[in-house]
């Protein structure tokens, strides 16, 4: 008789320093890498048990994915976490969702953490405590990765010329904070991950796992002179780089921050659309295309790519770009650029981190500003312009018309003043046949209708002939504004 199976186990190669999962599945070996061993892990005993517990829920979940209408007290998170891998990741055409999931790789990297916390606890076990104790997870693992960064900037720093050993003060002290909104994105995931476990009758019922209240929604909006303070910062910044491989003393290291806020604050585009824009079309990218010559030469955006997927809620609809704007990208481009926001070593990469730094320079420590605050200011400044119709501004920034109203109605307060004025000048609920000019019909007296009789609704609807249309247009309510409004506006 051979040796029994000892079933899934961690395995330590002593000569490489890398630990292995090792079993046997459907009498075949297995055997992979965990990617890390003791020498780049300093709590790898943690994680190797970690890692393995992963392994054995998701193998556990593989095998009962077949079974219908279980209790939540049966079924492991680890389970319902690959069922939603499986719907939303791998098979999404066959269950009625129009695209993939938006950054595919950041959802992942998501769901691994859920995994390692929460994979081997039950649906039923979800509750406030266990949130709470995922916070805390979630708060050590920050600020463990701020230690290290702020390890790898000493010794970074201690290695350049500039270094004085006598200013030695060690690494940039870290604080250890209670964020509980860190967790809502992940904790969304999961709720969607238990609804799909629902509709695909894994799971026999639901539960709504407890989530901490959601971000209130940024406010700053910019002002026109931070707007040009900023650019002007961008422009001046001067710094070390390293040019065609060659170190360069005062480089014009955040040129391509002065270019982003241009594209971003004339467009209102999403980050993401903004930095990886191209002078060429890529497939796989936003890009410039110029059309026509001379005084008809306009550029159009098409923010993106042929091979890209649009989302519903990430709309990116093609503009043609302002005039002012067109100028600097055709001067860009034959300046050499191949993309309007490369830097000095000719890619680009997200500026979230140069930008924090630009925002922090001007202005100050203190700022409420990220980068999505340009994409806010573009639709503030625009909205405030009570002349462009509402769905026209929401067509060009690409958001439904619904969520511009809700978020950005309250700035047009003109529109505001026109709808109140219409109730005081026209006497709104009554048949007004007065001189609109009258003291009587600006008077705002309230009448009710006069309404005949012995009318029905088809009599109402018929047309009145006797009564000239425009006559009627010109007493219209809606248009009783007079000039001061305009001016406002």
């Amino acid at each position: 008789m051979g040796r029994p199976s000892a079933g899934a186990r961690w395995w330590h190669d002593k000569k490489t320093d890398k630990y292995f999962i090792r079993d046997i599945d459907d009498g075949k070996s297995v055997k992979f890498s965990l990617g890390f061993g003791e020498s780049d892990e300093p709590n790898f005993e943690n994680r190797r048990e970690t890692e393995l517990a992963k392994y054995i829920a998701q193998k556990h979940a593989g095998e009962k994915q077949r079974i219908k209408h279980q209790d939540a007290s049966d079924v492991f998170v680890a389970e319902v976490i690959a069922r939603y891998i499986e719907v939303r990741i791998q098979k999404w055409e066959l269950h009625d969702y129009d695209n993939p999931p938006a950054r595919v790789e950041e959802l992942k990297a998501r769901l691994g953490v859920l995994l390692d916390f929460f994979g081997q606890m039950t649906v039923t076990q979800l509750d406030h405590d266990a949130v709470g104790d995922f916070v805390d997870f979630l708060d050590e693992r920050t600020y463990q990765r701020e230690l290290a960064r702020a390890q790898l900037s000493y010794e970074k720093a201690k290695k350049r010329r500039s270094w004085k050993p006598e200013e030695e003060t060690g690494p940039k002290p870290v604080d250890k904070r209670f964020n509980p909104k860190a967790a809502i994105r992940y904790l969304d995931d999961l709720n969607s991950a238990i609804a799909v476990a629902v509709r695909t009758k894994l799971l026999k019922y639901g539960t709504t796992v407890p989530t901490p209240k959601d971000y209130k929604p940024r406010t700053a909006v910019f002002t026109r002179k931070q707007m040009a303070d900023l650019i002007k910062a961008a422009r001046r910044k001067r710094g070390h780089a390293f040019i065609d491989n060659k170190p360069v003393k005062d480089a014009p290291i955040w040129m391509h921050l002065a270019r982003f806020l241009l594209i971003a604050i004339y467009t209102g585009s999403r980050k993401d659309k903004v930095w990886r824009t191209s002078f060429k079309n890529e497939k796989d990218c936003p890009w410039i295309e110029f059309k026509g010559s001379g005084s008809t030469r306009i550029a159009i955006y098409h923010r993106i790519g042929d091979k890209e997927v649009e989302h519903a809620k990430k709309l990116a609809p093609t503009i043609p770009v302002p005039a002012r704007l067109a100028a600097h990208l055709e001067r860009w481009k034959r300046m050499g650029l191949k993309y309007p926001c490369q830097g000095l070593e000719g890619r680009v990469g997200n500026p979230r981190t140069a930008m924090e730094n630009l925002f922090a320079e001007v202005l100050g420590d203190d700022h409420d500003a990220v980068i999505h605050t340009l994409r806010h200011t573009a639709a503030t400044w625009l909205v405030s312009r009570a002349e462009l119709p509402m769905a026209a501004i929401a067509s060009y920034l690409g958001m439904s018309v619904e969520t511009l109203v809700r978020r950005y109605a309250k700035v047009r307060m003109i529109d505001h003043i026109r709808v109140g004025r219409s109730f005081t000048q026209s006497r709104a609920g009554s048949e007004h046949h007065s001189d609109p000019d009258s003291v009587e019909f600006q008077s705002g007296r309230f009448v009710s209708p006069a309404l005949t009789n012995g009318l029905t609704d088809t009599d109402r609807n018929k047309w009145v002939r006797n009564v000239s249309e425009r006559a009627e247009n010109q007493n219209n309510a809606m248009n009783s504004v007079d000039a001061s409004d305009d001016a406002a506006a």
